[in-house]
């Protein structure tokens, strides 16, 4: 066989062998946010979580005052922070490339978004009692992230 047809059916191996690599990446990428999203919906906590962080968005009570420290056995301070530490824990693994990102943007867009917007003052809360600038920050770039690029309205 001449030197320039192996070479090329090497080269075509390889390509082939990439491409299925990257397939199976990607297959499992998907099936990761997939089982987080089905977890997510059963996760009674953390549906709690935001009830409690809407509530205190609509009581007009200052949640940044919740994030002092003599707080922290108060149950809406441990929800709150239940809720935040499963966005930042959801930011990371984006970041980490475990997660689809435009799934997860796709189905909890208004959620992530909205939640970082009525626990923005809380998060200042905590920066500024802690002294760490951060704290939480992983979910806020992500949710600043999606601000940025919203979601657009599918055609019909």
């Amino acid at each position: 066989m001449p030197e320039i047809v192996r070479t090329a059916l090497t080269m075509l191996a390889v390509i082939v062998a990439v491409v299925s690599v990257l397939s199976v990446k990607n297959t499992a990428k998907k099936k990761q946010t997939a089982d987080l999203l089905f977890n997510v919906r059963s996760d009674e906590r953390l549906i709690r979580a935001n009830h409690v962080l809407l509530e205190l968005r609509e009581s007009n009570e200052n949640i940044r005052l919740l994030a002092d420290p003599g707080c922290k056995g108060e149950s809406r301070v441990q929800d709150i922070r239940y809720i935040l530490n499963h966005y930042e824990r959801l930011s990371v693994g984006l970041q980490e490339d475990i997660y689809h990102e435009h799934m997860l943007k796709k189905s909890q867009f208004r959620i992530i978004t909205g939640t970082y917007d009525c626990a923005k003052p809380f998060i200042e809360g905590v920066r500024e009692k802690t002294g760490s600038t951060t704290a939480f920050q992983e979910f806020e770039w992500l949710a600043k992230r999606w601000q940025k690029k919203p979601l657009r309205q599918r055609r019909s």
